[in-house]
């Protein structure tokens, strides 16, 4: 009888060794579960975070498009605005020059005959040294002092001088002859000095 129990005593204990071995494996069940399903929920976090991003970024780049589709016309009108305002600046810059190049001589006979007066007529123009001397006609006195007036304001000409007035017929027309002076601003410019190697 005693050798009865011992054996039962053993396979008591055999018994409670394999128990305690499962509950061991079923307490370790959520170390192993928890951190995965962090792990997925993390991942799944963060693949919407960058989908949203993503998202984002393509909805901003359509509507980029979008108002460039809009303004590339404005820009292509700027750019043959700009190709135009070059071509005028170019225009005006030449137009500049010529100015400059007319300071001489041709300069300010262009300037004394397009101040001629609707009724008034040169005979003759002198000039020496910058000393000019002017015969014409004109229908009456007061055309002759708009003339002068005109010259004056051509910027080319100073000490503008009357010399003298006659009264004269031609075909049944009373007319006025007269004869002014006046000395031009322009100065001719000096040679320069070319050296020679």
């Amino acid at each position: 009888m005693i050798i009865k129990i011992n054996l039962n005593k053993k396979q008591k204990s055999k018994k409670i060794k394999v128990h305690i071995e499962k509950s061991n494996i079923i307490s370790f069940i959520p170390y192993v579960i928890v951190p995965i399903a962090a792990a997925v929920a993390v991942i799944y976090l963060m693949h919407s975070f960058v989908q949203n991003k993503i998202n984002n970024v393509m909805n901003n780049i359509s509507s980029y498009n979008s108002k460039i589709s809009v303004l590339m016309p404005k820009v292509q009108k700027v750019v043959e605005i700009r190709k135009v305002q070059n071509q005028m600046l170019q225009k005006i810059n030449i137009i500049k020059t010529l100015k400059k190049e007319q300071q001489g001589p041709i300069g300010y006979t262009f300037s004394l005959t397009s101040a001629i007066p609707k009724f008034a007529w040169l005979s003759s123009l002198k000039s020496d040294k910058g000393n000019i001397s002017i015969s014409g006609v004109a229908l009456d006195g007061q055309v002759v002092s708009m003339f002068m007036k005109k010259i004056k304001k051509t910027g080319f000409f100073h000490s503008i001088n009357l010399i003298q007035t006659a009264e004269t017929k031609k075909q049944d027309l009373k007319l006025q002859n007269f004869s002014l002076t006046m000395e031009s601003k322009y100065k001719k410019p000096k040679p320069k000095n070319i050296i020679k190697k």
